[in-house]
């Protein structure tokens, strides 16, 4: 585990790095009082960046743990599938329905496949979530979310 964690971490850092090359040769963006084109890239790559070098740095820095023998499950790859399809289907029914239609659905499935079962909690946490993304990218982003066909 150690030497994967390591390897990888590198691999990371290496792909950060030419993100960083990627984002520094953006043009610049001459409205007032918004932020840069580059401040969301910037932003992804510091996380990101910091993440692999904590990554690197534990790796080398702690002593390896014996194997635990624990594999990958069938649930688990079924489970990731589930998602990669879920996603999918998400992107490609928001050009029809819209983002306001289609996000609290989303997160009501993910948390119902995640193992919530209280409805009122999983209406709650999926419309507030819309709501709330749908302001925040509005106001503080100005982002225009996706409409779609039907709304």
């Amino acid at each position: 585990m150690k030497k994967a964690n390591i390897i990888i971490s590198a691999i990371l850092i290496a792909f950060c790095s030419f993100f960083a090359f990627l984002t520094a040769r953006l043009p610049q963006r001459n409205l007032p009082n918004t932020l840069g084109i580059d401040f969301m890239p910037w932003t992804l790559f510091i996380i990101l960046f910091s993440l692999s070098l904590i990554l690197l740095l534990k790796s080398v820095f702690t002593k390896s743990k014996p194997k635990q023998g624990q594999g990958i499950t069938v649930r688990e790859v079924g489970g990731v599938i589930f998602l990669t399809l879920l996603v999918y289907l998400y992107v490609r029914v928001m050009s029809y329905a819209g983002f306001l239609m289609t996000t609290p659905l989303f997160i009501a499935v993910l948390m119902l496949s995640s193992g919530a079962r209280k409805w009122k909690g999983i209406v709650a946490v999926s419309v507030l979530a819309t709501v709330g993304i749908y302001f925040f990218f509005q106001k503080v982003f100005q982002v225009q979310l996706p409409g779609g066909l039907i709304f």
